[in-house]
């Protein structure tokens, strides 16, 4: 066994190449800093576990370059992306939420709180994107094929055992060490890291099978999703992998575990279709469905990020993206500790402001689980009669309503705030509204038509919001209602996102008049934003980060929707683009406590 210190030292050893790892090690690398990731396969995916990029995620992609790539990936970018509920491909339709894009048409215009949209780019064509812009940084070292088999640690950093492809075990140095190995994580384990949730939901099958051409053989519209109703309620879900010939199968199962046989997974997928037809198997993946978030996201220099830390049901699309943002938060705190302008509290901070995300989001995901199996409508169903229309009219009615809030969630991908966290100065009373400007418009609107409006908080009314209101109204007033053993959150927190620039919150997106979004100035270090005409200097904050190193660029705008939107004259945003402080001026007492919060001594304060 001997020392590898190939390439530049790493400072930081990241476990795992899944999608959360390869953000974790692109934003250090485009941060400068020295990183090196091990993967004991390939990276080659058969099983794509996720297959939608959310508008948060797409934010990040943004600031990182690879939007264009996502955009063209393989995955036809005009294929319906269609929620349909249906007895069969062959049998009864019996509701649908239609969709242009995964979001909507009025999103993929530009309309709404975001300059991205959501897009289907499954993980086959996600990751190798990620790893491409992970190994652009000559700092970053990617080893495929090597096994991680343990780690010691002291106050000086971490030795990382590993093997590698030709069975050669070596030994890794680093300052630091993060866990992205996934839901089974072994260095979780290691750790002794225990878990909290509600454990094993489902044992279910995953099913990717090719046909060449499946939309002959049926007479139902294109959709993306579809879920599958029988006598005994919901068994199936299909999903167009992708857009062509490929097609995975979630046969759903239950708490019971078995191994489905090849004829009882034949005999499903005919049922889906309902007729006998030539097709493919390619993969058959049984996997277990999980709600679980870990009692600590640190041990000493071991962080842990992405599945590791919170294991859910897919129904919400929250895994994945819930750990890039796992990534970000992390990545820019490793970097001030690293650059040594913050200090170890920043690192504290990391958990506390990450694990209540991910235990809104998983929860969130298991209400979702209960939605998607609440029908039970009888062996009525499938009857051609005339009380079997009526029976199929009123399912499908409150079924599409019940499954409207997985669909419409910006609220969870977009509405977390760390408002709670030491590294944001919360504010004495709310701002006033500001005064909407004359004429207010919908910035990037390409068919000439002008959109004026605000609701009473200011929050400007676009096509999107107008939709997200109407799904809103529709799903409480029709839909089923499920039973959960803990308080859910409000059908509008979910439902409806409207941005804020109250501390902890997402910075809001807005056009400004060059053509950039206002999120396109966040990323690299701090930013200061001084709005308006009369804005203070930016002197004090600006002397007093120069003085300990804490990167800080400072942005004038005077453009009235961005005040309207942000509320106040000054308002200073991390590199993770959410809110540390606004106000109309310095505060009276200095400076010193926003710069506690920006370098972390605020969260060591606290302990």
């Amino acid at each position: 066994m001997h020392m590898d210190n190939t390439r530049q030292d790493p400072r930081v050893i990241i476990v795992g190449g899944g999608p959360v790892g390869l953000a974790l090690a692109g934003d250090l690398g485009w941060r400068g800093i020295p990183c090196l990731l091990i993967e004991q396969t390939d990276g080659t995916i058969t099983q794509p576990k996720m297959d939608g990029i959310n508008v948060r995620t797409m934010e990040f992609c943004r600031r990182w370059g690879l939007v264009e790539q996502i955009r063209a990936c393989p995955y036809p970018s005009s294929y319906p992306q269609d929620m349909v509920y249906l007895t069969s491909l062959n049998g009864y339709e019996l509701g649908r939420e239609t969709f242009l894009t995964p979001s909507g048409g009025p999103e993929e215009r530009r309309l709404g709180a975001s300059p991205e949209v959501r897009i289907r780019c499954p993980q086959n064509m996600f990751d190798p994107i990620l790893r491409r812009f992970a190994d652009s940084f000559p700092h970053v070292d990617l080893r495929y094929e090597t096994r991680y088999l343990g780690h010691s640690q002291d106050e000086r950093g971490v030795r990382v055992r590993v093997q590698t492809r030709d069975g050669a075990e070596r030994t890794l140095a680093a300052d630091w060490l993060v866990a992205c190995d996934g839901a089974g994580s072994g260095i979780r384990q290691e750790l002794g890291i225990g878990t909290q949730g509600l454990g094993v939901l489902t044992y279910t099958t995953n099913v990717i099978f090719r046909c060449a051409n499946l939309f002959a053989l049926h007479d139902k519209a294109l959709a993306y999703r579809h879920l599958f109703i029988g006598p005994e309620g919901v068994w199936a879900t299909m999903v167009a992998i992708n857009g062509v010939d490929q097609w995975r199968v979630q046969l759903v199962g239950n708490r019971e575990k078995r191994q489905l046989t090849e004829a009882e997974i034949r005999a499903a997928i005919e049922r889906i279709v309902g007729r006998p037809f030539d097709y493919e198997i390619v993969s058959v993946m049984p996997w277990v469905r999980r709600e679980l978030v870990a009692d600590r996201y640190r041990a000493g220099r071991v962080l842990l990020a992405g599945d590791a830390v919170h294991a859910t049901s897919p129904t919400g699309g929250f895994g994945m993206n819930t750990g890039i943002g796992d990534s970000v938060d992390l990545a820019w705190k490793l970097a001030a500790v690293i650059e040594g302008w913050g200090g170890d509290g920043l690192l504290d901070s990391y958990e506390l402001e990450r694990r209540p995300v991910a235990q809104r989001a998983v929860r969130e995901a298991s209400g979702n689980l209960r939605r998607m199996m609440s029908p039970q409508p009888g062996p009525a169903l499938l009857e051609p009669t005339y009380e079997g229309a009526l029976a199929r009219y009123e399912l499908g009615r409150r079924y599409s309503a019940t499954m409207l809030r997985e669909w419409y969630k910006l609220g969870i991908d977009m509405g977390y705030t760390y408002a709670h966290s030491p590294l944001c100065v919360p504010e004495d009373e709310p701002p006033a509204p500001r005064p909407m400007p004359a004429r207010h418009a919908i910035s990037g609107a390409t068919n000439g038509a002008v959109l004026r409006g605000a609701l009473a908080d200011g929050t400007p009314v676009t096509p999107s919001l107008l939709r997200e209101w109407q799904r809103l109204a529709l799903h409480v007033a029709d839909g089923y209602p499920v039973q959960t053993e803990w308080q859910e959150l409000p059908p509008e927190e979910v439902m409806i996102y409207r941005q804020t620039a109250a501390p902890g919150a997402r910075a809001p997106h807005v056009w400004l008049r060059d053509g950039r979004s206002t999120l396109d100035l966040f990323g690299g270090g701090y930013v200061l934003l001084r709005l308006g005409a009369d804005a203070p200097a930016a002197d004090p904050l600006a002397a007093a980060a120069g003085a300990r190193g804490v990167p800080l660029a400072v942005h004038a705008l005077d453009e009235a929707e961005v005040l309207q939107a942000y509320r106040r004259r000054l308002v200073l945003v991390r590199p993770d683009g959410h809110v540390t402080w606004r106000g109309d001026d310095w505060p009276a007492g200095g400076v010193e406590r926003l710069l506690d919060c920006m370098t972390g001594a605020a969260m060591a304060a606290r302990q």
